[in-house]
């Protein structure tokens, strides 16, 4: 059976207003808690150093754990814990004053405390966000120095390994992101974003890496 023209313009008008209305609907958030699973990409970067030694670090993957509260619809604080690895060229100065170049690998470690503001309260809203932190660094350049450890093996018993050191740092570090987010259900939302994080270091300016993340997260009372 075929719609008149005009029950099917208001059929569609209907669909139009229920899906703006379910949009714009509130996200009654406030009270709940919230887990976050969040994988992200960091472009590349280069950083001075000190005597004029260079690292050209290359874009990489990072993945983290986020647990949030929300205070209201509009705000939300959260406690996020992640790490990411990733390789550098490196360009060093020699006493003689030449120089050369190598490449390395890192590891990278933080841990975050953050603060949203959503700016809509409804289930489709922008939002910013800022946070600040720690942040550790291990370079992979080796110290000369040896150090030992011991550990219990499923296969060899009790048994010590010696492994070369490597030059570590921990890093006042902070940021800010804006983005997007979405309530799926009460109880699934989706956020993409991107941002800014800066990382404090003794011998180089400040860092300031560009973030974006994808996250999926769930949320309870």
């Amino acid at each position: 059976m075929r719609l008149p023209l005009k029950e099917l313009a208001t059929v569609l008008l209907l669909g139009s207003l229920l899906s703006a209305e379910s949009i714009s609907a509130p996200g009654a958030r406030t009270g709940q808690w919230q887990i976050s699973l969040i994988p992200s990409y960091t472009n590349s970067l280069s950083m001075q150093f000190e005597g004029g030694a260079v690292a050209d670090i290359n874009s990489h993957s990072g993945f983290a754990i986020g647990i949030g509260y929300n205070i209201s619809d509009h705000l939300e604080m959260d406690l996020d814990i992640g790490s990411a690895d990733g390789n550098y060229t490196g360009t060093r100065i020699l006493d003689d004053g030449t120089s050369e170049k190598y490449t390395g690998s890192f590891y990278t470690s933080h841990l975050n405390l953050g603060l949203t503001y959503n700016l809509l309260a409804s289930r489709f809203t922008p939002f910013v966000k800022g946070n600040f932190g720690m942040t550790y660094i291990d370079s992979g350049i080796p110290t000369g120095n040896v150090d030992s450890t011991c550990w219990w093996d499923p296969w060899w018993g009790y048994y010590c390994g010696y492994y070369p050191q490597s030059y570590t740092s921990s890093d006042f570090s902070y940021g800010a992101d804006a983005g997007l987010r979405f309530d799926i259900t009460s109880n699934v939302f989706l956020k993409g974003s991107v941002g800014k994080s800066y990382i404090d270091f003794n011998n180089s300016s400040t860092a300031d890496f560009t973030i974006y993340k994808f996250i999926v997260g769930f949320s309870f009372k």
